[in-house]
């Protein structure tokens, strides 16, 4: 479940703070502190997940290195008040990885700066689990400059931003980077959202917690229990119940919704299928036949496609090997060729040594320009049948309505089939029982005319005409 978290602090002298040391320990890095005099070594801090400073463009160079740029905030702010820095800290929502938390920075503290022209020191901190933190409690600490960069690249006056219009100024950074966390948390395909509103502009019957300093946090992870953290835990379970039971409410209303829309669904898939019927009992076995015959013809040149496809890509991974060999063999028929040139002509005596190193190089040349000439001749052929099997797997799999439309194509012309086979043998049998029956009216007329009954026979023959039925 996403949270938001934004808050705003400020940095100054008159509490005993150094804007170097803050620094050094947020980056987890080893920074001199020119006005005390010390080195501020948080090298050996872990959880530091991405750091990065932003300035405008024109700063100039040494105020991008984080040592420089805040000994130079030291130096600028001589009161021994001065508000060295604030500080904005956000909580990214669980649902976001690292290289999304990064890029959600970037945009966060490019319109910081867009805004206020000052230089920003950003940090991402990872939760400390072994420490008892949640480990979803990734956030960052953005130092700001309480002054702007001017013309010439240099830190000039104070922004007066936060001081003219404080509240205002926290709210639209509130509001912004509530956006920024639904912008990312839409394109991670998460339906969950934050709000910067409090619980009453919300409309929302919850209690707001009470903020828990570093010391009360540290305390948790001691297993201390203090007054705000006993009377935090007991709002979180008030609020808890509350928001279950509004839940239990809402997945009663989302219930008889479904239950609704799946009935109308049901509805609408029976009259589909009425109407499918209807107007399949409309259509003669010829023209379902055609259908049928269309569907898998379909159904054919999709494998046929796909198993083209798959045969042009194997040939090309195959030319492309057998062209990576080739070259391997030019190049190493080159190295036998410059070996040749080296060993010379042979010498007038003692010449043995050097035909033997001949007829090995000779051999090895030899070697190579036959194994080039069979690479040559066995080039990959375009064989789409042999990747029927697999391209049928392929489309199944991309196209199961197809498919399904594909197997009851076939079980209808199986089925026509044994329809038009049965029709043959009942025509047949009937065929046949007509010859037997007309083979015993013939010998029973031609006992009538022996019996010198002629009239009777003829009688016979004319109800035989008019009940013959009609041939197909």
């Amino acid at each position: 479940m996403a949270i938001f978290h934004f808050s705003v602090k400020n940095i100054s002298r008159s509490d005993g703070r150094s804007a170097v040391a803050c620094a050094a320990y947020r980056s987890g890095e080893k920074l001199k502190d020119e006005r005390y005099g010390k080195e501020q070594d948080y090298t050996k801090k872990t959880g530091i997940e991405f750091k990065n400073i932003y300035a405008p463009e024109n700063t100039k160079k040494e105020l991008l290195d984080r040592e420089t740029l805040w000994n130079t905030v030291e130096t600028i702010e001589t009161r021994k008040n001065s508000q060295l820095s604030r500080e904005f800290e956000v909580a990214f929502p669980c649902e976001l990885n690292q290289e999304q938390r990064e890029k959600m920075l970037n945009e966060l503290c490019g319109k910081i700066v867009e805004r206020h022209k000052v230089v920003v020191d950003a940090v991402i901190h990872a939760p400390h689990t072994a420490g008892g933190s949640d480990d979803r409690n990734y956030h960052a600490h953005i130092m700001l400059t309480t002054r702007s960069i001017n013309q010439q690249g240099d830190l000039d006056k104070k922004t007066r931003e936060f001081n003219d219009n404080g509240k205002q100024e926290v709210e639209h950074w509130r509001q912004q980077f509530a956006e920024l966390c639904n912008q990312f948390l839409e394109q991670v395909g998460s339906h969950e959202r934050v709000d910067h509103r409090s619980y009453k502009e919300q409309g929302l019957d919850l209690e707001a917690t009470q903020h828990e300093g570093s010391t009360i946090t540290q305390l948790r992870r001691q297993g201390k229990d203090t007054e705000i953290s006993l009377s935090n835990d007991a709002i979180k379970a008030r609020n808890t119940e509350r928001q279950l039971i509004k839940g239990l409410e809402q997945e009663i209303l989302a219930t008889e919704r479904l239950v609704h829309d799946l009935e109308q669904t049901r509805e609408n898939l029976d009259q589909e299928q009425r109407q499918k019927e209807k107007d399949q009992e409309q259509r003669s076995p010829e023209e379902l036949t055609k259908i049928a015959y269309s569907v898998i013809s379909q159904y054919n040149d999709a494998i046929a496609t796909e198993a083209k496809n798959i045969a042009s890509s194997i040939q090309k991974t195959e030319i492309e090997q057998i062209n990576a060999v080739l070259e391997q063999i030019e190049l190493s028929k080159s190295d036998i060729k410059h070996q040749k040139e080296e060993l010379g002509k042979r010498p007038l005596f003692f010449g043995g040594k050097w035909d033997t190193a001949n007829a090995e190089i000779q051999k090895q040349l030899n070697q190579l320009e036959e194994q080039e000439r069979e690479l040559r001749n066995n080039s990959p052929r375009f064989e789409p049948e042999r990747y029927t099997d697999r391209a049928k797997l392929t489309v199944n799999k991309a196209n199961p309505n197809l498919k399904a439309k594909y197997d009851r194509a076939r079980n209808y012309l199986e089925r026509e089939q044994q329809r038009k086979l049965a029709e043959q043998e009942k025509r047949k049998q009937e065929a046949k029982a007509i010859q037997e029956q007309e083979k015993q009216a013939f010998f029973a007329r031609k006992a009538l005319r022996e019996q010198g009954k002629h009239e009777e026979a003829n009688k016979m023959l004319e109800a035989e005409k008019r009940n013959r039925p009609r041939s197909r």
